[in-house]
């Protein structure tokens, strides 16, 4: 199910959406300048476009499995791979594929680094991105061309050690130990072209399950601009709208809260 929160009404509304449930299981999804919905399903092999019902409008299979899909300021759709040496690849909304871009830092196993490579992906205002791998901590930019402007790492008090991350094959089914953390549980960027990130520091599943309550606001290089600690309850999600930031608890109950960032 999804919820369309409708931030310019005097009362915050929320709305749901494809109740009681989507026409495919997410795994990731983003809305363009239009309010169009684009959806990654859950193995990452299809990118759906749902029209204002809910239905399926259009249908793309990008080449290879996605991790993540954003939506840039042009309208494309930026795919976050799970395999291969590029990282990035561009489509067109017709499933034509633009280009394809990005290092992927390879750990020296298709499983280490499918986990570790994995991120937030948040588009920027002239049509490039940033992303944030799951692991190192490193925030990177790029063009819409592909080309990397520039990346920094967030700056944080939390020692981060060396990630180990296993596997097991258990009949069937293949068991993987992700043993890292996450520093940037998640991210956004403002209307003023700040990146707030969302930040734990703490074990992967430990840091998914128990959310944050540090926000940290930076400029588009990296520069520290504000830090803050919500007092009263963590959260796992956050969104910034046109006049202000949506964070989400989506545990033990759902709750979304509205804050104004000075």
């Amino acid at each position: 199910m999804f919820f369309v929160v409708h931030g310019q009404r005097t009362k915050q509304q929320v709305k749901a959406l494809c109740s009681p449930r989507t026409p495919v299981a997410a795994a990731d999804l983003s809305v363009d300048r239009f309010g169009r919905i684009w959806v990654l399903d859950s193995r990452g092999s299809q990118i759906v476009k749902l029209d204002e019902s809910c239905k399926v409008e259009k249908s793309l299979a990008p080449r290879r499995p996605g991790l993540a899909v954003e939506v840039n300021s042009a309208g494309e759709l930026i795919v976050l791979t799970s395999t291969g040496s590029e990282l990035f690849h561009l489509y067109d909304q017709n499933g034509n594929l633009l280009r394809s871009f990005g290092r992927r830092i390879s750990y020296g196993d298709p499983i280490s680094d499918g986990e570790l490579n994995n991120g937030h992906v948040v588009a920027d205002r002239s049509g490039g991105f940033y992303f944030s791998f799951n692991y190192p901590p490193l925030v990177q930019h790029y063009r819409r061309d592909g080309k990397l402007i520039g990346e920094f790492e967030p700056p944080s008090d939390v020692h981060i050690v060396p990630a180990n991350v296993s596997s097991q094959k258990k009949g069937n089914f293949l068991a993987v130990r992700a043993n890292y953390q996450i520093l940037v549980l998640d991210m956004t960027l403002d209307t003023r072209g700040r990146l707030i990130f969302l930040i734990s520091g703490k074990p992967k599943y430990q840091a998914i399950a128990q959310g944050s309550q540090t926000l940290l606001v930076v400029n588009g290089t990296g520069r520290v601009l504000r830090k803050l600690t919500i007092e009263d309850a963590a959260f796992h999600r956050l969104v910034a709208g046109s006049t202000a930031l949506y964070l989400l608890r989506n545990r033990d109950g759902l709750r979304l809260d509205r804050y104004q960032l000075p």
